[in-house]
């Protein structure tokens, strides 16, 4: 090629490679500011679930701590119910043991019965000849607090 056909070439094919380049340039900044308005947006949505996120995080703080304080209240309910516990079990121990003290005691008890019984009719007549004495109850003493009383 001629070197001044070529100076005269050369020139127009630079500035088209110029125009070129300086095209995808425009279109990869159209591209990129596209890019970053998206990229704003999305920061933006963050941002919100971020100060949202902070927020739940305080509330459940908030709740924890109401958490922990109801926990030291349930600690103290326990410690009296089990003091209550004890002082139940004091008692049922000393009613278990008045109880097999009963129970130890009802063979005699019947027996003392068993030998009433027979004993019951002549106690009544026993009774009657009291009633019949100067200064007794009378005919009408039978119990039933008819009759009156010495000292009333």
């Amino acid at each position: 090629m001629n070197p001044l056909l070529a100076g005269l070439i050369l020139p127009p094919k630079l500035m088209l490679r110029a125009l070129d380049d300086l095209h995808t340039l425009a279109t990869t900044a159209e591209t990129a500011i596209e890019l970053l308005a998206n990229l704003d947006a999305r920061a933006e949505r963050i941002e919100t679930q971020l100060d949202r996120g902070i927020a739940v995080g305080r509330e459940l703080e908030r709740r924890g701590a109401e958490i922990a304080a109801m926990g030291q209240r349930f600690d103290k309910l326990g410690d009296a119910l089990m003091a209550e516990a004890r002082s139940t079990q004091a008692v049922g121990m000393e009613i278990a043991l008045r109880g097999s003290e009963i129970a130890a005691a009802l063979p005699l008890l019947q027996r003392a019965l068993d030998l009433g019984e027979p004993l019951e009719g002549a106690i009544e007549r026993a009774g009657r000849i009291v009633d019949r004495l100067p200064g007794g109850r009378g005919r009408h003493g039978t119990g039933t607090g008819t009759s009156p009383q010495k000292g009333t």
